[in-house]
């Protein structure tokens, strides 16, 4: 099997509602984000490769821009902005563009946390 990724990075807010969570979540505050999208494939194309490198970072550049210096919450569908809920909105974006991720992984260096999906 055969992977390849790209990374690209994002600055926005959000505030997070829920029951489970401390109360500092409720308030709104910023991150910078890096998002890691990855594409498999058992074998290469015909040109060798997996998928052109430079499609893939303009695709993830494109779906993220959709997200930069934005309040994640008023984005439909980011109602609720957890790492877990930004990887399934930028999944369901690249699937729009004909790509289908083999990895997603989201982190907040800063706060050194992070978190990766892996779509079936």
């Amino acid at each position: 099997m055969f992977e390849i990724s790209a990374s690209a990075s994002f600055e926005a807010s959000h505030y997070i509602e829920a029951e489970a969570g401390a109360a500092h979540y409720r308030k709104v505050h910023g991150h910078s984000f890096v998002v890691t999208a990855s594409v498999a494939s058992q074998n290469p194309d015909d040109d060798g490769w997996v998928m052109d490198l430079g499609e893939l970072e303009n695709l993830l550049r494109r779906t993220l821009i959709q997200l930069d210096h934005a309040v994640l919450n008023d984005i439909p569908g980011l109602e609720k902005p957890t790492f877990e809920n930004i990887l399934l909105w930028i999944e369901a974006r690249m699937k729009a563009e004909g790509v289908s991720p083999s990895r997603l992984e989201i982190e907040r260096p800063t706060l050194k946390q992070r978190a990766v999906y892996t779509p079936r």
